[in-house]
């Protein structure tokens, strides 16, 4: 999705988390969308039939129904449909939405789910901004939906986008506390794996070993804290160094610069 958009999102009253009744089916092959219609599955199974072709739906489908599309929907009475739709119109170059899919699955990881439920809550309240604000969650929704496609989806097997996955959740987990002592075969048994595939899988996705990866956050958050005006003794024993003598040689290896030259 470009950082500017060349059109403008018009948001319509048709919107809605709804559980389709137990009869329920809906039939426009014979009447073509006149607007965009951004459909996720929740749970329950069924299927669409969309300009001539027919998909089966599960739990993570997502739909983008554009203008000029043919579409019937129909599901399973037994396992009912739960869907959110979003109706929308837009205004000026419309072209890069209509050159999306138009069904994706989505990765469980994205945080589509909660950008959903947060649009309906928002339109339904009609606080101050709601409709800033909802435009701007279906924005994310639709970049959301874009990552999905072919063309943006991590390349590999299931199995490999999840191991990646956990090891950024891992890096994540660093980044945000640097100072805690990690113990690399903690790590591992938290990613389910044995120290040695860990640290293998680890560098193969972050680029470089977690012992390393490991002394980089500590001593970038070190460099914020001196630069917020915190002297080298204080940064060094936020951080669990036992020495500062230690901790100002291991700054200078990775810096070039002594930690007493950082000044706010």
């Amino acid at each position: 999705m470009p950082s500017q958009l060349s059109y403008e999102i018009i948001l319509n009253p048709f919107f809605g988390k709804v559980n389709c009744e137990v009869n329920w089916k809906w039939s426009r092959d014979s009447e073509p969308f006149v607007d965009f219609d951004f459909w996720y599955v929740w749970e329950g199974e069924g299927e669409v039939t969309l300009n001539n072709g027919m998909y089966p739906v599960r739990a993570g489908d997502c739909f983008l129904f554009k203008p000029g599309d043919l579409a019937s929907a129909k599901h399973n009475s037994a396992r009912p449909l739960t869907v959110t739709y979003i109706h929308f119109t837009v205004q000026g170059d419309a072209s890069k939405l209509m050159s999306l899919p138009s069904l994706v699955h989505f990765d469980p990881a994205e945080f589509h789910e909660s950008y959903l439920d947060r649009f309906v809550h928002v339109r339904w309240a009609e606080g101050y901004g709601h409709d800033d604000e909802a435009i701007t969650l279906l924005k994310l929704l639709l970049l959301l939906f874009e990552r999905q496609s072919p063309e943006h989806a991590a390349v590999g097997d299931p199995a490999r986008r999840t191991l990646n996955r956990v090891m950024l959740e891992i890096a994540a987990r660093i980044r945000q506390d640097p100072g805690r002592h990690y113990r690399i075969h903690e790590l591992a048994e938290a990613a389910h794996l044995s120290p040695r595939y860990f640290s293998l899988k680890f560098k193969d996705t972050m680029g470089q070993t977690i012992e390393s990866y490991l002394i980089d956050k500590r001593i970038e958050r070190a460099t914020y804290l001196l630069k917020l005006g915190m002297n080298v003794s204080e940064v060094a024993e936020a951080l669990g160094y036992r020495s500062i003598y230690f901790f100002s040689r291991q700054f200078k290896k990775v810096t070039g610069t002594n930690p007493s030259e950082i000044r706010p």
